[in-house]
């Protein structure tokens, strides 16, 4: 039987497929020429109007679209879109309406899941009782591909090899033929839908995301993937946010996996299109995204806009600044401080060894998070403040965790290259096999009960891979066996460090200032005022300063990041009187006014300065052997090692730099 194919009613360019689906899609390469045709060609085998099997390879696990093309539908009626990206979207709409996977009784037959072929250059097979065809992708065993099935009669249809998993295509989707369609025709007659602030507004409330990150969510949640910016200046400017906001907004939807981002967006437009372009339309998809958004991910806990902004300017901290408060606001929410991971080591694909599994990743991940943001919060958010009240708890359900004595973390240390279990037995006496493998691992390993040590094969040059070193924080202490661990990896630069530190005095000092409630409501610990009153006095006192002066000087003196915002911030003082306290300690002698990259302030301790980058922050050389930072060269190489601000402004004032 002949195959007609779907041509769209406009022309559109093909090369742009990945860059219009950005954030809904994986595997861009794939995703090209020829990909909607391949839709087509899919669909006609599946119900019969096409004779040979189609073609492969078009389009990664582009199966999730069945049933969730709303979501393409969405972004497409968009005002930030770009006229040639929508062209693409639409495009795929009108394609995807004339397909079997847009009608709904149709979908009600399919389902797709996992087959490991029985022979590679067969992966398609039809009788009478319907069809099946094999994608691409890996799923369940070395040649597991995603599949999709429509059954046609009573029994099911037999498939080119053997099914491991399935699952039932969604089949109650809001895209429809005559929706899709109508939508097409809508975008293209009226133009995108207006936008509206004030329903991005209602979805932050709704959700607990930042504004940035409701608004972006509400914009079909545009992703920064294939070279191509999901906003430009102007898109921002009808949106009300600032480059660093929208950033921010991406990175905090960035946690979204692509099987997510659809399965939210699939079912929020109304059922008549046309709504979205009526006077409220707007603000009633953000209540159906909102209630899509609590249906899968549960409802964020407030936290203050001011907050986010402050979080928002510690760009190292690995997770988007909403999601990091989010954690300390809500620390029973997060399931990785509340549920041990399942960490036993694993088939790492790329090096050969063990690894310890996305639980064991994602759980490392956070620890990072946490040690990395526990000093901002703590000196950088006001006493009251929902994030910064939340610091004991997270870290008492962290440390539980790290507790846990089958948990196993990669040291991530001093690089082992060239070694092998063999040669590092000497160094782990009485170490025996490790046995408690998720799945059979195909290299020696050794276990001493703290150390687990597992061999990598070769990289592409014949030079043996590090092996991978792990341990168990719940056993490691002062003991024999963690001595032996730390002489084989960078202690420094490990996860070690992070347990050390979590642990240590440092961090138990500072839960414990939280804990008093040593600040009046509002008040910042950076305000050596009210967190180190007598060394203000006796400063003050000696160099004849006045209080505020005192003040600033402490500050300069001991906070790794004294910018002017922040400096104002903390003091609640105006730019003019900012300015005139820093004017009284250059005409003391103690200061010297300069401007200097990336510093954000106008006044500097005398001396030798550090230029740092986006990760490590400059300052005074002096300053840094303070923090304990690492200067190569005056350049900063390491964060500061934060502590209780009162023992710092106190240790900053006596061993000040005369």
């Amino acid at each position: 039987m002949p195959h007609t194919p779907i041509r769209p009613a406009q022309p559109f360019d093909e090369q742009r497929i990945a860059q219009a689906l950005n954030g809904f899609i994986e595997g861009s390469g794939h995703w090209g020429p020829g990909t909607f045709a391949g839709f087509t060609e899919v669909g006609g085998y599946l119900t019969g109007s096409r004779e040979e099997a189609p073609a492969r390879y078009r389009g990664w696990n582009w199966y999730r679209f069945i049933g969730r093309c709303g979501a393409v539908a969405l972004r497409a009626s968009l005002f930030h879109v770009p006229d040639h990206l929508r062209a693409v979207q639409l495009a795929m709409l009108e394609v995807w309406a004339e397909t079997p996977f847009a009608d709904p009784e149709v979908r009600a037959r399919m389902r797709t899941g996992v087959v490991e072929l029985a022979d590679r250059d067969t992966h398609a097979a039809r009788t009478r009782e319907g069809a099946v065809v094999a994608l691409h992708g890996l799923g369940a065993g070395r040649e597991g591909q995603r599949f999709v099935e429509l059954r046609t009669g009573a029994a099911q249809p037999p498939a080119p090899g053997r099914i491991t998993a399935t699952e039932p295509a969604h089949a109650a989707g809001w895209d429809t033929p005559d929706r899709l369609r109508r939508l097409v025709d809508l975008v293209r007659q009226k133009g995108p839908a207006p936008w509206d602030r004030a329903a991005a507004a209602v979805l932050a409330e709704r959700t607990g995301l930042s504004r940035a990150g409701a608004a972006l969510l509400l914009a079909g949640i545009p992703d920064v993937k294939y070279g191509y910016r999901g906003l430009d200046a102007e898109a921002r400017k009808v949106m009300g946010l600032k480059q660093s906001e929208a950033e921010a907004g991406e990175r905090e939807l960035a946690a979204l996996s692509v099987a997510e981002r659809l399965d939210l967006l699939a079912d929020v437009l109304p059922a008549d299109p046309e709504q979205l372009w009526l006077d409220g339309g707007q603000s009633a998809l953000a209540e159906r995204i909102a209630e899509a958004w609590r249906r899968q991910q549960g409802v964020r806990p407030a936290v203050p806009e001011p907050t986010l902004a402050v979080a928002a300017e510690h760009s190292d901290v690995r997770m988007a600044p909403a999601a990091v408060c989010a954690v300390f606001a809500d620390p029973a929410r997060e399931p990785r401080l509340t549920r041990d991971p399942d960490t036993r080591l694993r088939m790492n694909s790329i090096s050969g060894g063990g690894w310890e599994g996305e639980e064991g990743y994602r759980f490392a991940e956070l620890l990072a998070v946490v040690c990395d943001a526990v000093d901002w919060v703590y000196a950088e958010l006001p006493e009251g403040d929902p994030v910064r009240r939340g610091v004991p708890e997270t870290v008492r359900l962290l440390r539980e965790r790290l507790a846990h004595p089958e948990l196993l973390l990669s040291a991530r240390g001093r690089s082992l290259r060239g070694h092998t279990v063999a040669s590092l037995l000497p160094s782990f006496p009485d170490a025996l096999p490790y046995v408690d493998a998720a799945e059979p691992l195909a290299r020696p390993t050794l276990d001493d009960g703290l150390v687990v040590v597992s061999e990598a094969g070769f990289d592409r040059r014949g030079e043996r891979e590090a092996p991978g070193v792990y341990f168990r924080p719940g056993r490691y202490g002062a003991d024999e066996r963690s001595r032996r661990l730390e002489a084989v990896v960078d202690v420094a630069d490990s996860r070690l460090a992070l347990v050390r530190r979590l642990r240590g005095p440092e961090v138990e000092r500072i839960v414990q200032r939280i804990t008093e409630g040593a600040l009046p409501p509002g008040g910042y610990e950076a305000d050596p005022r009210l967190s180190a009153p007598a060394v203000v006095e006796e400063a003050a006192a000696i160099t004849g300063l006045d209080t505020d002066a005192a003040t600033l000087y402490l500050q300069l003196l001991a906070l790794p990041m004294p910018t002017d915002r922040r400096v104002r911030r903390f003091n609640r003082w105006t730019p003019a009187h900012h300015k005139a306290v820093a004017a009284a300690l250059v005409e003391a002698g103690l200061v010297v006014a300069d401007r200097r990259a990336r510093a954000g302030r106008g006044v500097f301790l005398p001396g030798d300065w550090a230029g740092g980058d986006r990760f490590f922050p400059p300052m005074e050389t002096w300053k840094a052997g303070l923090l304990g930072v690492r200067v190569i060269g005056r350049k900063v190489y390491s964060r500061p090692v934060g502590g209780p601000l009162p023992e710092l402004f106190a240790r900053a004032w006596r061993t000040r730099p005369h």
